[in-house]
């Protein structure tokens, strides 16, 4: 029966299928991935475990149940598969031998959660990244008589107020047996990393006597099992965002950068190369002018992803990149320095595996064209690369979209990449209102993902446009660093001149111009309607207006200091110029300003005061809240509540 063809809807989130975290087997026979999707009637999201055989292609569903299964790891001989239950506030290591059927509990804790696991090179160990919390879940859920908070950093935007422990670093016999704690850290343990034998077990943590203050100094350790003993690798100050040892212990890569108190973003993590026996530290990507970060936005593709470099055999590395909208995977020749792309298509490698042999890939890849599915990469006598799961296809053959447009504008000392979406049904001969979408970070990247908001609103009749302005990530440092000191700019003139460009294509209508952008995108959203009347209405979301106060009020909000090299209280001239409230008297534009209840990281009182300022001078603005919520309400959020979140918009821009 012909099944019709319809536009996307907000409700669609319910349809979609949400991949990720690829691990192919050893042998390379078998990819198990994650598999979430959103439950209508709990209203929660949910994940399983499923494998597919990557000769015949054969989907088995592994685990079943409405809880959250995840991190799946192979050991090294690939007879043992470990991954991390969550369900009714418990959280279990478990194990599965050989084939299917019941897994067997490795490890219980009902006072904790585990961030990450690794198998020890001769398997017979895991280690495990635990974070306990300070009581039980009905304990959590009562309300303390007081709260006494006694340093800087004593809240976390989706967490609250810190009832954990810092992350500790723990190793168990994969077979069972007694967790055994190695770390008694201050601060949280980020990321480990076995030696070549199993020996011993490299981690990262921030050891600085004050952390708070400087959040973006990590340390690197070594613990010896035999020795039960921690030794301090020396390298300047800096961030790491992982650390990976050679076959020889005679290297120790990690990625990270040597200028901390640097705005966020601004300066690119590299792939630095430590020298185990002289010391020596030599960035082996610098010459990229690229983050190894992946921060590619999507409500649908999972951003900030980790994903570690692999060695391909002794004499090469694969890694990831953000870069103008792609994060490519690319090879580095490590006796030569060579790099060159595996994979450099106008598409986000999110996570990558890769079999014993270095033949074959298991790739998470977001797309444009499609919501995000599970790839394989081989590398035989020739690169095949293809697809091997189908998970959104059914939806995607019931509805019908267009695929962005990419374009790239001049602008002032930059040209700007950007992308216009054009709605269902497109003629050059209609008019049709236009949507510019700013992104948050600041220094992150809109790219090559499908992306369902942006798809909703090109159903709704609109054509999007959406831009990497000056500030943004991918670009190299001297992009990303052009806003430092003064948000605002150059951002907002590439803004407007990508708004120009797009008028001037001759489809869209100038009196019908819509704005909108969510956390540093509603700061810039502020700043246009405070700056310009030509936008009909906007919508500001989980926003800044006020620099002075988002530094006390905000989890990390004495960051700014690296942005605006001062602090409030001795500098409040440069805060009140770059913060939008100070500019309130000039806002006509129809405000709709959305925030979550719980935001922390761009807390509620910054919408609360523009609000106030707004209806106080009887200025056009509705505050809508969503309770609950933290900052990720867009992309992580309650189902039903991002659902309404996107039908208040478009209520808004009617």
């Amino acid at each position: 029966m012909y099944k019709k063809v319809r536009n996307i809807q907000p409700e669609d989130i319910y349809e979609l299928q949400f991949p990720s975290d690829p691990q192919i087997s050893p042998d390379g026979k078998k990819v198990i991935f994650v598999k979430k999707w959103a439950d209508i009637k709990d209203k929660k999201y949910y994940s399983n475990l499923y494998s597919v055989d990557t000769v015949k292609g054969t989907l088995v569903q592994f685990t079943r149940g409405n809880q959250t299964d995840n991190i799946p790891r192979w050991s090294r001989s690939g007879k043992q598969l470990i991954f991390v239950r969550s369900e009714k506030e418990k959280c279990e290591l478990l194990s599965f031998y050989g084939g299917l059927g019941e897994p067997m509990p490795l490890i219980s804790l009902d006072y904790g959660i585990i961030k990450d696991i690794a198998f020890s090179p001769d398997d017979k160990w895991i280690a495990v990244l635990v974070q306990k919390f300070d009581h039980c879940y009905e304990e959590r859920k009562k309300e303390p008589v007081n709260r006494i908070v006694d340093r800087l950093f004593y809240r976390l935007d989706g967490e609250g107020f810190r009832q954990k422990a810092a992350v500790q670093l723990f190793i168990v016999k994969s077979r069972g047996g007694r967790l055994i704690q190695i770390t008694d850290t201050p601060q949280d343990i980020t990321d480990l990393a076995w030696n070549s034998d199993g020996s011993g077990l490299y981690y990262v943590t921030n050891d600085h006597e004050d952390a708070d203050r400087h959040m973006d100094e990590d340390s690197i350790y070594f613990y010896s099992l035999k020795e039960k003993n921690n030794v301090r690798l020396e390298k300047p100050s800096g961030p790491i965002g992982w650390v990976l040892a050679d076959s020889e212990d005679r290297y120790l890569y990690f990625a990270g950068h040597f200028k901390p108190g640097k705005s966020w973003g601004a300066v690119n993590n590299e792939i630095q190369r430590l020298d185990l026996k002289t010391g020596d530290i030599k960035s082996i990507t610098a010459g990229l002018d690229r983050t190894t970060d992946m921060v590619t936005l999507g409500d649908i593709t999972p951003s900030f992803v980790k994903q570690k470099a692999v060695f391909r055999n002794r004499d090469s590395m694969l890694f990831t990149i953000s870069s103008e909208g792609a994060n490519p995977l690319l090879n580095l020749d490590l006796k030569t320095g060579n790099i060159t792309p595996l994979l450099d298509g106008p598409e986000c490698v999110v996570s990558f595996t890769m079999s014993d042999d270095g033949k074959t890939l298991a790739v998470h890849l977001a797309q444009m064209e499609r919501p995000d599915e599970i790839w394989l990469l081989e590398m035989n006598n020739e690169k095949y690369f293809r697809r091997i799961t189908f998970l959104n296809d059914e939806y995607m053959n019931s509805v019908t979209f267009n695929t962005p447009e990419e374009h790239h504008i001049p602008s002032d000392n930059a040209v700007i990449q950007s992308w216009i979406l054009k709605p269902p049904g497109f003629s050059n001969r209609s008019k049709y209102p236009l949507l510019l979408q700013i992104h948050g970070g600041p220094r992150a990247q809109y790219g090559y993902t499908w992306f369902h908001e942006m798809q909703v609103f090109a159903s709704a009749g609109y054509v999007v446009l959406y831009t990497n302005p000056q500030g943004s990530q991918g670009y190299g440092h001297t992009f990303a660093d052009a806003i430092t000191g003064k948000w605002a700019e150059p951002a907002m003139n590439d803004l407007m001149v990508a708004v120009d460009y797009t008028l001037e294509l001759g489809y869209t209508d100038p009196d019908r111009c819509f704005v909108t952008g969510g956390s540093y995108g509603g700061y810039m959203t502020n700043w246009v309607v405070s700056h310009t009347n030509r936008f009909k209405a906007a919508v500001t979301q989980r926003s800044i207006c006020d620099l002075a106060s988002f530094f006390g009020t905000s989890d990390t909000g004495w960051d700014l200091e690296a942005d605006f090299h001062s602090i409030p209280w001795k500098n409040p001239e440069v805060y009140a110029k770059w913060s939008p409230i100070t500019y309130a008297d000039n806002i006509r534009t129809p405000l709709c300003i959305i925030h979550s209840e719980k935001d922390l990281r761009c807390p509620v009182e910054q919408a609360e005061q523009l609000f106030v300022r707004l209806k106080y001078d009887k200025k056009p603005v509705k505050l809508v809240l969503f309770p609950e919520e933290s900052h990720g309400l867009s992309r992580g959020g309650r189902p039903d509540r991002r659902i309404e979140r996107m039908k208040v918009m478009l209520e808004w821009l009617k």
